[in-house]
Order: C-alpha cells, then sequence, then structure tokens
C-alpha cells in the first residue's frame, strides 16, 4: 500500500519514507517541516509516551492546509475504552471527526455516509449493524473516522447543494479523500506512525462511497466494506449496478405508480412466505433460499375471481409487479435492475426522494426533480455523463478490478427485501466482477445477500453481525471468511435495537451469513434458532430475464 507521505509526494512532489509495518510505537513525535506550496504542514511538537489528555489536546496545535482543528478531548467509551476525539472543518464546511484510541492496534477504519449526507454519522454505531455493532471499533484497537460529506444539512437541506459543483463533487467522490487525508496527518501525528491496516465500510450512500473508495482510493486501503449500494459505470455494462441506472429504475418505479397499497402488499408477502418458507430446510418466517422461490406463480395464484376477497391481486397489479421485478432496457441495453420479489412491494423505502435527489444533480437544478418529469429514453445519456464522467457518483469497474488484482479485500452485502435500493444492484456488479475477472473476485471478493433484511438494516431477518472484525481477520492474518477460523454470523436484534452491548453470544436467533450463491440450510438436527444448526449450500444462482421471468 502506498503510504501517506508517499501521497504526498505524488501530489505535491515531497519525497518521504514508507511507514514502518510492526508493533505500535511506543513514544510518540512529530517533527516535520513546512512543505511547498499547497503542502500539508504540520507543526513540531513533542508528544508523551502514551496517550493522554494532555497530547491529546496538544493536536490543536496541528496545522493542515486549508483546515481548522475545531476540537481535540479526551473521552471514554461506555465499556471503558478511552480516546482523543478531534474534530476538524476542510472549508468551507467539511466537518471531520475522528477518534484516536489509547489502546490502538495500528488498525484505522472510515465510515460513509448515509443519505445526502450533511452531518457527522455515530462513530460508535456504523450506518448498518451489519457492519459491526455489539463492538465498537475504537475498543478493539481501531481509529475511526468519518464526515458530513462536505456540506452541512443546516445550510443545504436535501440535494440542495446540487448547484454547487464544488459541494456535488465533494459529496460523490473527494469527501472520502479529503477526509482520509486529514485522518492519516491525524494518526501519524498522535502515534508518531502510519496504521498498519486501513480499511472502509458504509452503507446506502456509505455503499456507493465504498465503490468510489475501492476504485478512486483503492491504493490507501486494504480491505472495503459495502452495503445496500451503488457499483460501476452505465459503460461498464453492470445491468443497472451503476448510479445513472438507479436513477433510471427509482424513476421508473415511480412512473409505473408503486404498485400495491399496504394491505395487499402485506398479503402478497405473507403468501409468499408460507410458499416458500421451508425451501431451506425449516419453516422460521424466512426466505432463505430466495432464488427458488416461485413468485410469480404465487401472485399468480392471488389474481382475482369471481367472488374473490379484498386481498385479491388484478390483472393490473401484477402486470405492474411484473414490470418492477424486471429488468429497464433502453436501446437494448438493461439499465436498470430489478427490484427482488422478496419484498413487500406495498411498503416501498425513499423512491421519490431520491431519484429526486439525483436528476437535481444531474440537471444542477436549485429544487427536487419530479421523477415523473424524466424523459428516460430522451434524457438518460445526459445524467449518465453527468453522474459518472463530472462527479464520477460511483466507482468503476476497471478501478476495482484493479483494486482486486491486488490482492486486497471486497465485501458486498445487500438486504433479499431491500425496497430502496433493489437487491439485484449488488449481485449484478457482483457476477459482472466474476464474469470480467473470475480469479480475483474469488479469491479476494465476497457477496452476502441477507434474507428477510430489508434496507440497511431491520425486518424478520438476522439483520446484525461483525462484517469489519471478519474483514481485519481476512486482511490481517489471511483467514478466509466463512472458514471455522473466521465464521461470518448475523443474528437478530432485539426489538431492531442498538442500544446496549449486542452480539451472537446474547442473540435468541442467529444464522450463518452464506458468500453468494450460497444460502443458509437448515442441517436438519439442532436448534433451529441457532447458526451453529446451519450450513451453507449452494443456490440455484438464477438471474432475472429482461422480460422478469423469473425461470418457475
Amino acid at each position: 500500500m502506498k503510504s501517506f507521505q508517499c501521497r504526498l509526494q505524488l501530489e505535491m512532489n515531497v519525497l518521504q519514507d514508507k511507514p514502518r509495518r510492526g508493533a505500535v510505537a511506543t513514544t510518540r513525535h512529530v517533527a516535520v517541516k513546512a512543505l511547498g506550496s499547497g503542502a500539508i504542514v504540520l507543526l513540531s511538537f513533542a508528544a508523551s509516551a502514551a496517550p493522554g489528555a494532555a497530547s491529546c489536546g496538544s493536536l490543536m496545535q496541528l496545522k493542515i492546509d486549508n483546515t481548522t482543528i475545531t476540537s481535540a478531548q479526551y473521552l471514554s467509551t461506555p465499556e471503558g475504552g478511552q480516546y482523543c476525539e478531534v474534530a476538524a472543518t476542510v472549508a468551507p464546511q467539511h466537518d471531520i471527526k475522528i477518534r484516536l484510541p489509547e489502546t490502538w492496534k495500528g488498525r484505522y477504519v472510515q465510515y460513509g455516509g448515509g443519505g445526502f449526507d450533511g452531518s457527522i454519522p455515530n462513530l460508535s454505531v456504523p450506518s448498518s449493524p451489519m457492519v459491526s455493532t455489539s463492538k465498537d471499533p475504537v475498543n478493539f484497537g481501531f481509529a475511526v473516522i468519518a464526515s458530513n460529506g462536505g456540506h452541512r444539512n443546516t445550510e443545504y437541506a436535501a440535494a440542495s447543494f446540487s448547484v454547487d459543483r464544488g459541494l456535488t463533487l465533494s459529496y460523490a467522490t473527494a469527501k472520502m479523500y479529503d477526509t482520509d487525508l486529514v485522518g492519516r496527518t491525524l494518526v501519524k501525528a498522535y502515534y508518531g506512525r502510519d496504521a498498519n491496516f486501513h480499511y472502509f465500510a458504509g452503507c446506502s450512500n456509505g455503499g456507493k462511497n465504498a465503490s468510489v473508495v475501492a476504485s478512486n482510493f483503492g491504493d490507501y486501503y486494504d480491505g472495503v466494506i459495502g452495503g445496500d449500494g451503488v457499483w460501476g459505470h452505465a459503460d461498464d455494462d453492470v445491468k443497472g449496478a451503476d448510479m445513472p441506472g438507479l436513477t433510471a429504475k427509482w424513476s421508473r418505479t415511480v412512473q409505473l405508480g408503486i404498485g400495491l397499497s399496504r394491505p395487499k402488499g402485506d398479503a402478497l408477502y405473507e403468501k409468499t412466505i408460507e410458499a416458500c418458507d421451508a425451501l431451506d430446510g425449516v419453516k422460521d418466517g424466512l426466505i432463505s433460499n430466495v432464488e427458488a422461490c416461485p413468485f410469480k406463480q404465487i401472485a399468480r395464484s392471488m389474481q382475482c375471481q369471481s367472488g374473490s376477497g379484498e386481498s385479491c391481486l388484478t390483472e393490473g397489479e401484477i402486470a405492474n409487479i411484473d414490470a418492477h421485478a424486471s429488468e429497464l432496457v433502453l436501446d437494448g441495453k438493461v439499465i436498470g435492475a430489478p427490484w427482488s420479489r422478496a419484498g413487500n412491494f406495498g411498503k416501498w423505502g425513499n423512491v421519490v426522494a431520491l431519484p429526486s435527489g439525483f436528476l437535481q444533480m444531474a440537471f444542477r437544478r436549485p429544487t427536487a426533480v419530479d421523477p415523473l418529469s424524466f424523459d428516460i429514453p430522451t434524457q438518460f445519456a445526459q445524467v449518465k455523463t453527468v453522474l459518472d464522467d463530472v462527479y464520477n457518483m460511483t466507482g468503476d469497474q476497471a478501478g476495482i478490478v484493479k483494486y482486486l488484482k491486488k490482492g486486497k479485500k471486497l465485501m458486498l452485502f445487500h438486504g433479499w427485501e431491500d425496497m430502496e435500493v433493489p437487491p439485484y444492484t449488488s449481485l449484478n456488479f457482483y457476477k459482472s466482477l466474476r464474469r470480467v475477472e473470475p480469479n480475483a473476485t474469488h479469491k479476494n471478493a465476497k457477496l452476502y445477500m441477507v434474507p428477510g433484511m430489508p434496507h440497511c438494516r431491520g425486518g424478520r431477518g438476522a439483520d446484525a453481525s461483525e462484517l469489519l472484525h471478519v474483514m481485519a481477520k481476512w486482511v490481517e492474518e489471511g483467514v478466509e471468511p466463512g472458514s471455522y477460523r473466521n465464521p461470518v454470523i448475523a443474528w437478530e436484534r432485539p426489538n431492531n435495537d442498538n442500544t446496549g452491548p449486542q452480539g451472537v453470544e446474547t442473540a435468541t436467533f442467529s444464522r450463518p451469513l452464506c458468500a453468494y450463491p450460497e444460502y443458509p440450510a437448515y442441517s436438519g438436527r439442532g436448534d433451529p434458532i441457532s447458526a451453529s444448526s446451519y450450513s451453507c449450500r449452494q443456490g440455484p444462482g438464477r438471474a432475472h430475464d429482461r422480460d422478469g421471468r423469473d425461470d418457475d
């Protein structure tokens, strides 16, 4: 991995030595002379041998060009872990916060944002409990950093920053790089050396951020985790996994009409679970073997007949579901990924606000753009040009392939019941990776499709895990995820609650997370609510046809 100093060499023609990998330094001292024009400048100062309040406070003296250190204070986690928390602002309003643990294991993790950003995420609780929920990373030796995405939502609500090219570019791409520059400077100043291992993790917008990090800034990270995200560019032919394609699919969803009322959506959802629940070997209220479920047949079985009840489906409603669950095609090319039929078609996420915001950025409008006004055949090219080429809103496939070929690690995860970002965005991109670079993808990338989980969290399934810690073991020790020494387990949080210590040890319901195309199957013995009673079994691995057929 290129060191922070090597990055300065490339960008500022400054030569520095590469960082040492090894034990945490017992003393911390920084004495870096002023560099040339445009360089980051550090004030010389000495720090005490061990992290403490005085050395933490001295970070207020650190000088970083175009950046103001606004606070540095010594704090503790509820579990007793101590850390130095530093807040900084890169002009004009890119707010950053980092936690530097007293007991540091040479680890560094950067979290992605959520939605249209505007505020700093909770550094104790990632955007999805799939990343980490029971273990505050600070307690496990991680320096943790995140930002507000380059703007403050008190001044720029939703996507109203779209009129400013600089703020939009920061939201799309630059915020990850600038946050990391500040973070690595603070780490080096506080500990006297760079981190041994660098990670990135996020879900939703943070999953989109993960694609940018792996593609654009992959030299600076060892492991990247992206959940319910957006991947690649439209010209990469990733079948709608990209940002222009997702914007078009969202807009088409709005243009078709939401589809089902909540009561009818609930009725179809329950009917589907009843029919497909046992395909994994046990009835537990979840569809785990999703791709073996004959979804279209189940919907047709509910078609209204003479004397049917209120929950029956009309021909128009069935056709509407088929359209939502089909690929969006333009000029013979798939540009939008289908929605999963495992979700509840009466319970949509932000399928109006999200396309409105990205269309607002694409057309540089001061207010949200109605998806009903988006003429996909004539305007998609403009949206593609701006989101992909101007802003690089998601990382392109070639960059991610380059990242994987260097032996770096990538984890994707997506809830099968996500009705905010179609699950087939992650699935289609992963299949595309396997197609264009099978060897590196097989060795260095994993996709976890999570049964019963909607967008990033919640639902009936096991929606919490420790993927960050699994990733660290994979990167730092070379132990394959899913092996005996590095199991990948998910569990259900009581009442979908993030408060209090939680983990698989205290969970009442747990499942293994299986790398696609495998799914968790009951072994036929043992407690059916325990992950130990399941094994990962090869699934059908089917893909939707362009007309939405599921090969039922």
